[in-house]
């Protein structure tokens, strides 16, 4: 560890434990085997899919293992909101009794509680291993970093891209958007800032942008530098828009590319989400199983669609107002501990810019709620990590 708990490279691959070694491995194993598959593809086994079940394996019997000999991780676990994202993929398992495919249902639900357990086990061995907040964030921020590196080789190697191209790196603001207002907001390298920070400003998504403006609202009492370079934002946009005007200023960002400013020319999720809000009345208390009823029912109505794009209707075509009201539990225990007494200025501020980051992402685009896909992996890491420092300040005040 270098000066000023801050953490090295080196020190980020090489900290220690099977369950970090593998979480590691993962984004770039999935890079190198991942290929564009069809919705008939989704729910098959190839030999991709192997591969990732193989991984969902391991992940689940060395973070098990961990859980026996690492006290922090069962606290992390039975102590925090953590222990409703539990609930809720208990819940999927359950689900399966009546979902409209059994095997896919157990599956999703296994990948998700053996990916979880990792999260948990990994971040849990770091703070083990330095006791420091300031050390946690750094870890979490520099896997964002590897995110974006192996998601760019994904994208690459999918499509053809150029390695590090404009392409493939405005592409994986999944990776980068959900870190936004750690990166801005905590102490971390210019390194880190200068990867997440851009690629999420200019990653030309709307749902991230919303993020952005929602989760400005948390920054009161923060820095002072912090609220300087976020009132300065608001107006220059502000004088763009005056200037440019507000249909010129639409076109050339929220409605980028289309032919026209409307609601008829957005993405079409709003199809989507209708139709998942009817569909799932049809089947309102337990859904239609985790993750199969998300996805056979959008790709039914949606060719090519597999999932409904909102981690709130997922849980709710997949596992019923029962599913719904405990993964929202999640989110409004977590937004508690965020605001805890127990955490400094500084990490209140954070914490809650990044929950409502969160909240808003999983509202329009795949992540929580549903498979292991899109911003989960990214999502679940801010999760855990609030819920760790959390535990962190709540015993040393409580000493």
């Amino acid at each position: 560890m270098g000066k000023n708990n801050k953490l090295s490279v080196r020190n980020f691959i090489l900290v220690g434990g099977l369950p970090t070694y593998l979480l590691l491995a993962y984004p770039i194993i999935i890079a190198l085997i991942s290929r564009q598959r069809d919705f008939s593809e989704v729910i098959s086994i190839d030999t991709s899919a192997s591969i990732q079940i193989v991984i969902s394996l391991l992940a689940f019997l060395v973070s098990i293992n961990e859980y026996r000999v690492n006290k922090t991780l069962r606290v992390l676990i039975t102590k925090t909101p953590l222990i409703w994202f539990f609930y809720y993929i208990l819940f999927g398992f359950i689900s399966g009794f009546w979902s409209i495919d059994f095997n896919l249902t157990l599956y999703r639900a296994f990948e998700n509680l053996s990916f979880l357990l990792l999260i948990c086990a990994s971040l849990s061995i770091v703070y083990n291993k330095y006791k420091s907040p300031e050390v946690m964030v750094y870890w979490a921020l520099y896997y964002a970093v590897l995110l974006i590196i192996t998601g760019t080789l994904k994208r690459s190697l999918l499509w053809g891209f150029p390695l590090f191209s404009i392409d493939t790196l405005l592409l994986e603001q999944m990776n980068s958007s959900p870190f936004f207002f750690l990166a801005l907001l905590l102490p971390v390298g210019w390194l880190i800032r200068f990867i997440v920070l851009p690629i999420s400003i200019f990653s030309l998504s709307n749902t991230a942008y919303i993020g952005m403006l929602v989760g400005s609202l948390a920054i009161r009492g923060g820095k002072r530098s912090v609220n300087i370079i976020l009132t300065l934002m608001v107006c220059s946009l502000s004088f763009i828009i005056l200037y440019f005007g507000l249909e010129s200023f639409l076109q050339n960002t929220v409605f980028y590319g289309k032919s026209g400013v409307g609601m008829e020319f957005t993405s079409g999720r709003g199809a989507i989400f209708e139709l998942a809000i009817n569909e799932g009345l049809k089947s309102p208390l337990v859904g239609n199983g985790f993750v199969a009823g998300d996805t056979y029912v959008i790709n039914k109505n949606f060719e090519g669609a597999i999932g409904a794009h909102n981690g709130f209707l997922s849980a709710f075509l997949g596992t019923g107002i029962v599913g719904l009201i405990i993964f929202t539990c999640f989110f409004i225990n977590s937004f508690k501990i965020a605001r805890s007494k127990f955490l400094p200025l500084k990490y209140k501020v954070a914490f809650s810019s990044s929950l409502l980051f969160v909240s808003i992402y999983t509202f329009g685009n795949p992540g929580l709620g549903t498979r292991v896909y899109g911003s989960w992996i990214s999502a679940t890491l801010i999760m855990v990590l609030i819920s760790l420092i959390y535990l962190h300040f709540k015993h040393i005040e409580k000493k």
